[in-house]
């Protein structure tokens, strides 16, 4: 289900996690880890890589949420990669969080935002 691998020419810190497949609850678990070893091997910027993913359900949403939410404690950035897949497009917008992530079709772009993001003043702790 995922491939991890340092993001060249990327922000330094930056990681990319390349998911694959269908995205349910059956592989909640190794994703939320994948993303816990990426933050606690010290990565700043966090690309997931959904590309490849064919479809999500809530419980991956939950854990996209989550790892954005770390992201944002701790001042670094979180960017999708896609294009997405009609059926993860479809999610985000029927739960309104499309806005929340930041999205990219290409891995150029991903980097780019990443490090936009990483420019950002930091959010107060506690602010929702």
């Amino acid at each position: 289900m995922t491939d991890t691998s340092e993001a060249p020419g990327g922000p330094p810190g930056t990681t990319v996690l390349r998911l694959r497949g269908e995205l349910d609850f059956t592989g909640e678990r190794e994703l939320a880890e994948a993303v816990d070893s990426a933050l606690a091997g010290g990565a700043e910027a966090l690309v997931l890589d959904l590309s490849a993913v064919t479809f999500a359900d809530s419980s991956t949403l939950r854990t996209l949420v989550l790892a954005q939410q770390r992201m944002e404690d701790a001042a670094g950035a979180l960017v999708l990669l896609g294009p997405l897949a009609p059926a993860v497009l479809r999610l985000l917008e029927v739960t309104a969080t499309d806005d929340y992530f930041t999205v990219a079709d290409s891995l150029h772009g991903a980097r780019t935002a990443a490090a936009e993001l990483l420019r950002r003043p930091p959010r107060e702790p506690g602010a929702g």
